[in-house]
């Protein structure tokens, strides 16, 4: 705390133009007494105690001689500035030069998307609470099925066995082998 007590200080000019009253040219040219450490809170408050501004909806803008938006804050002192050739620093209210549109997250793609995923949902649902009615019958025909199955492959393969056992060994082969 020391420290900041014993840097020296600067004066810096600001010519004030009151946008929230209307004006278009600045209307007061003001000085303030600042060091290099000062804070944005700092010199902030002190603008607002020497304009006697109570209201904290207002906003303070400063622009050096290029028009150019500039920090509030102690570094100003290391920017020339006189009372011939002052930083601008408007006074404006909170949206005064842009018309603030409403906020909206509505997104026709993503809408549409989201409608097509929850009448998919909904399809699948009735599908399924259709199918919940018949399971019972629906479970009885696919034991059918796979028990008509199994006596078909069983009767085929039994056929094939009776057959096997009727061939009888009669010895050597009919025919010369060919090799």
């Amino acid at each position: 705390m020391a420290d900041i007590l014993d840097l020296p200080t600067k004066t810096v000019w600001f010519a004030v133009k009151r946008l929230d009253l209307n004006d278009t040219e600045p209307s007061d040219v003001i000085s303030l007494q600042m060091n290099e450490e000062e804070k944005v809170t700092e010199v902030t408050q002190s603008l607002r105690s020497i304009l006697q501004l109570n209201n904290a909806d207002l906003i303070l803008r400063l622009r050096n001689s290029r028009g150019s938006i500039i920090p509030l804050n102690g570094k100003l002192c290391m920017t020339a500035s006189s009372f011939t050739s002052p930083f601008t620093l408007e006074v404006v209210r909170h949206f005064q030069s842009v018309e603030p549109a409403p906020n909206s997250l509505e997104l026709t793609q993503y809408a549409e998307s989201l409608k097509e995923r929850v009448m998919d949902v909904q399809d699948r649902i009735n599908t399924l609470e259709s199918t919940m009615e018949n399971m019972q019958e629906m479970r009885h025909d696919k034991i059918y099925q796979e028990i008509s199955k199994l006596e078909n492959t069983v009767n085929f393969l039994t056929r094939r066995i009776e057959e096997a056992e009727m061939i009888e060994w009669r010895g050597m082969f009919v025919k010369n082998p060919l090799w």
